[in-house]
């Protein structure tokens, strides 16, 4: 039975023997595997590029300027010439110079919000018949409120020259005048005129106090006279019955005294002497009157009219930007339409601007256009811009909400203004230079000044700090990498770490079980021997 026991125990032995020799193989097995990933990621970190931070001289180029005192001039090629010409022409230049071009251009406006002044225009509704009916509305509507503002500025200037129908009794050239006040009156006796002036206080001009506080009330009103009719001291007013004239307390107690060459301020009441230059109150007051009764008139038919075309289910704005028709073209902005109708045909644009206009020569120049409405005008960001009514319709028609409000197409919008532009000229020159080979004048061939060269260096700054960015990015994007590849040989290292602890583990055992198979073996080599001797006896 003890033998049996170890023989079955020598067997055990072996068996776990081989399979720690399996399990060893398995690992370096894999080992072999880790380093082999380890020299893959090794291989992909050499083959990284490292970024190379852009250089700014890489950026800059030498280049030379020139002055007429009118244009600054930048030369950007120079090409010697195999020989210099008969002129004395030693290179080929190419320069160029930047003015201001007028010039139109279109823009568009995402999502617009266009709104009308009643419901939004459905696709049953023809754009070209409602610009024909909202043109005639608006140009009876400008005709008739130009109408009444000039109704208003004629009352206007009636109301100022309300103010102005003072004249003067002259006794300027008179050798001697002498003036006096007493009893309520101011007595004026020039020399060489026969009757006195005599100019009595308001409240003593009996029947004439009602005709005086009439008309000095209304020029008040007219802002001829200063005061209020309610509240103004009328006993500061004389009256000369003789010459028909007012006349200010303050300005006839300026005149006391003897030897008074001066003007009296005096203002004529019911009529005017015979050739005066100057109207009476009286006949300011109707002037004034008629003025007003003109501009009333005015206002009615401008209301009227203004109240038909606030009928009409118009454009108002584009999100809270208020829209202006046209009903005409001034001269700024006919220069403007005609620059960008001309912009946009050069550059094969088709535009609604040019449904708005008649021409009979197919150009679109100023002398050509017959105007036939559905212009808007608006102001944004202080620049003045324009579309048409088909564009606002076009936008808002098929949008959706209230109004349609919403996912509204696209919206295009014109504008000219002056624009940098380069100018670039190519022409031989004769080029001076001094010791060190640098540029130092130049004279043209179409040009008999001589210019004075001045080495400037440019630097693309735009084109620098895309490079920047660009080195910016790779650079991150290489520190990514680098950073994977460092994680992933940790993890291999870690994965190897382990499994060379697993190995060495296996070694210690396997070594325990040699020992352990060597005294099994034994005991086994004893039991044997032991039964052999016992049966041989």
């Amino acid at each position: 039975m003890g033998m049996a026991a170890s023989q079955a125990r020598y067997l055990a032995l072996l068996a776990r023997k081989s399979n720690c020799e399996y399990e060893g193989q398995q690992i370096n097995q894999s080992r072999l595997a880790l380093s082999n990933q380890s020299a893959d990621l090794f291989n992909q970190m050499m083959g990284l590029q490292v970024p190379t931070t852009p250089s700014k001289s890489d950026y800059t180029i030498q280049t030379y300027v020139f002055t007429d005192g009118l244009n600054q001039y930048t030369m950007d090629k120079w090409n010697r010439l195999a020989e210099a010409d008969s002129d004395g022409y030693n290179y080929a230049v190419t320069y160029h110079y930047d003015t201001l071009e007028y010039t139109g251009y279109q823009k568009y406006k995402l999502d617009p919000q266009v709104q009308f002044s009643g419901m939004a225009p459905t696709p049953s509704v023809n754009p070209d018949e409602q610009v024909r009916t909202i043109q005639l509305a608006l140009i009876d509507r400008q005709q008739k409120e130009s109408d009444m503002n000039k109704a208003s500025d004629a009352y206007q200037v009636n109301k100022q020259k309300a103010g102005k129908i003072s004249t003067y009794q002259d006794i300027s050239t008179i050798t001697k005048a002498t003036c006096v006040h007493n009893n309520n009156e101011y007595t004026i006796t020039c020399e060489g005129v026969a009757n006195p002036y005599v100019y009595k206080n308001f409240n003593d001009c009996g029947a004439y106090q009602n005709t005086l506080k009439e008309y000095l009330s209304k020029l008040m009103n007219y802002g001829a006279i200063e005061g209020d009719p309610d509240t103004f001291d009328f006993s500061t007013i004389y009256y000369n019955e003789a010459t028909d004239s007012v006349a200010f307390a303050t300005d006839l107690e300026a005149m006391i005294g003897e030897y008074r060459k001066t003007n009296l301020p005096i203002y004529h009441v019911l009529s005017s002497p015979p050739g005066a230059s100057y109207v009476s109150m009286k006949e300011m007051d109707v002037a004034v009157q008629e003025a007003y009764n003109k501009f009333i008139q005015a206002k009615s038919e401008y209301d009227a009219v203004a109240d038909i075309y606030a009928k009409y289910d118009i454009p108002t704005k584009i999100g809270n930007i208020k829209l202006t028709p046209l009903a005409s073209l001034d001269d700024n902005q006919l220069t403007a339409i005609t620059q960008i109708i001309a912009n946009m045909k050069d550059e094969e644009i088709e535009t609604k601007l040019t449904k708005c206009f008649d021409t009979l020569q197919g150009e679109y120049t100023a002398e050509t256009y017959k105007d036939k409405g559905g212009i808007y005008t608006f102001e944004m960001v202080g620049t003045t811009y324009y579309t048409t009514y088909y564009d606002l319709y076009n936008s808002i028609v098929n949008g959706t909400g209230i109004n349609h409000i919403d996912d509204q197409a696209k919206l295009p919008y014109y504008a000219a203004q002056d624009m940098e532009k380069p100018v670039t000229k190519t022409t031989r020159a004769l080029i001076e230079k001094d010791k060190s080979g640098r540029f130092i004048s130049m004279r043209l061939e179409d040009d008999s000044l001589v210019y004075d060269l001045k080495s400037v260096s440019e630097t693309d700054e735009l084109a620098y700090d895309d490079a920047m960015s660009e080195y910016n990015y790779q650079r991150a994007l290489y520190d990514k990498q680098v950073s994977d590849i460092n994680a992933k040989t940790s993890i291999i290292q870690k994965q190897d770490q382990n499994l060379e602890l697993r190995l060495k583990q296996l070694d210690t055992e396997q070594s325990a079980l040699n020992t352990e198979i060597e005294a099994v073996s034994k005991v086994v080599k004893d039991n044997i021997e032991k039964s052999f001797k016992t049966f041989s006896g």
